[in-house]
């Protein structure tokens, strides 16, 4: 259980759901209209997932060390390591498991004949490094790096698929532009969506982190200005979803559309009405647990695709 904690299992098991709803419901779909193999092999596709499952799990451990102070003072009951665990176990797993994330990225790279690929696995664990050791303690650096990542959770697919292609000596010319604009859609979505909930994660951490001396927005600002902070952040994700649901009806993606009406918008609604009774440190805690839910619920939708007509 413990090691459940430390390294988010939970989290890690969102990261291969979304990784494969977008190789299932984007890319399978899409080079199948276009008459394209697919570039990576099913044994390939899961050593992908694999090898940044186990970077993001050194990731993880490496933050837990390095925020154990606050994490005492935030969360105590929740604190593993120095509490449960040795605490020199969370930075020697991350090298452990970084160290293996990395040289099995390397050898995927290898099989699939791309040199540019060998520098992803060490391009994700250095910023899950230096977000831990430096970036979360900084003004907005620090939810922009874990923003980014979960963008690139989405994003990393299409980047292994695109630099394999000429590999197989084939590309899907035609599907190409609607594979990139989902793409596009969909990390945006995640990038927005993570970036809020790590301001409201802010608040909620505003006693530790300021004990340790960071200086994030919560704590700039204080959680009155921070509110209306992400009030706006809020009402223009909302105008972004509600434009999302135009254009799928305008293309007559029906089951997506009413997915969006009926699941996507009330949700989002409800984030807004509940941040705005928000008062205090615990009364965003709870916020913070809906908006990961919130993120998956926007990215299962992928199922909702229809390949039959395509964003222009």
């Amino acid at each position: 259980m413990d090691y459940i904690r430390l390294f988010r299992v939970v989290n890690l098991l969102i990261m291969a759901l979304i990784m494969v709803f977008v190789k299932f419901f984007l890319f399978d779909p899409s080079l199948a209209l276009d008459k394209v193999a697919s570039p990576l092999s099913d044994m390939q596709f899961i050593w992908l997932v694999a090898t940044y499952m186990l970077i993001a799990a050194g990731g993880y451990a490496i933050n837990d060390y390095y925020d154990v102070g606050m994490d005492e003072i935030n969360r105590p009951d929740k604190t593993v390591l120095r509490n449960k665990l040795p605490l020199s176990l969370g930075q020697n797993l991350f090298f452990i498991l970084t160290a293996i994330g990395v040289l099995s990225g390397f050898g995927l790279a290898y099989t699939l004949q791309s040199t540019t690929l060998y520098f992803m696995p060490v391009f994700v664990a250095a910023l899950f490094w230096f977000y831990s050791t430096k970036y979360k303690r900084e003004m907005v650096s620090g939810n922009l790096v874990v923003a980014f990542l979960a963008a690139l959770n989405i994003g990393i697919i299409f980047i292994y698929y695109t630099l394999s292609f000429p590999s197989i000596g084939d590309f899907p010319i035609k599907m190409f532009p609607y594979i990139t604009k989902i793409v596009i859609i969909f990390a945006s979505f995640a990038f927005f969506v993570t970036f809020i909930r790590e301001i409201v994660k802010d608040v909620v951490d505003i006693k530790g982190d300021t004990e340790f001396g960071c200086k994030n927005i919560a704590i700039h600002f204080g959680i009155k200005e921070t509110k209306l902070v992400l009030y706006v952040l809020s009402f223009v994700l909302l105008a972004a979803i509600m434009v999302f649901a135009y254009f799928t009806w305008k293309l007559n993606k029906d089951y997506l559309f009413w997915y969006i009406v009926v699941v996507i918008l009330p949700m989002w609604i409800y984030f807004i009405s509940n941040l705005f009774k928000a008062k205090d440190t615990n009364d965003f805690k709870p916020l913070a647990l809906f908006l990961k839910i919130f993120m998956v619920a926007g990215i299962v939708s992928l199922q909702l695709l229809d390949m039959s007509n395509q964003w222009r």
